[in-house]
């Protein structure tokens, strides 16, 4: 029997755990996909009164002789109204705000990063930089009147402990 893969961070769990640790927000805010509008009982979801944060990665290129990794990546930042036809966009804005004023503030980038996933958890990672490689930008095209600002951003983080053989 082949023994399971370990778990290992990627780019997208590590921005969101990033950006959790901003001041006003937390994991429940980020992640990779906006989650769905309703709960369970078809009531408004949670994430509708704090905005949401998506990542995805979009490019980088990770260190060729050394574990370190330098993904850039899109950030969404989103605020909805439920039963609204006018997008909130000074809440998606206060989120990208937060986030810019986040990667200008050279004090406290590089924090530890606890990566809980469903339950599992992943090995700790640091954010050694951070760096807007766009402005923050409204998208209009968006689902359902939903306000979202949108950027790059580059990052370069390691694994807390990583070796190579």
């Amino acid at each position: 029997m082949t023994p399971p893969l370990p778990l290992d961070n990627d780019d997208e769990l590590v921005t969101a755990a990033w950006i959790a640790t901003i001041p006003g927000f937390t994991a429940e805010m980020t992640g990779a996909q906006l989650p769905p509008d309703t709960d369970e009982h078809g009531k408004p979801a949670a994430w509708l009164r704090t905005g949401f944060v998506t990542v995805a990665s979009v490019g980088g290129t990770p260190d060729d002789m050394l574990p370190v990794n330098r993904p850039v990546m899109e950030v969404k930042c989103w605020a909805a109204v439920p039963g609204s036809d006018d997008p909130p966009w000074l809440m998606a804005r206060a989120l990208a705000s937060a986030i810019q004023r986040a990667v200008w503030q050279r004090k406290g980038v590089n924090r530890l990063l606890t990566i809980n996933v469903n339950g599992r958890a992943y090995p700790p990672a640091v954010v050694q930089g951070a760096y807007m490689a766009q402005t923050f930008r409204r998208i209009y095209a968006d689902p359902g009147d939903y306000a979202c600002y949108q950027a790059d951003m580059g990052l370069t983080w390691i694994t807390v402990g990583d070796r190579i053989p």
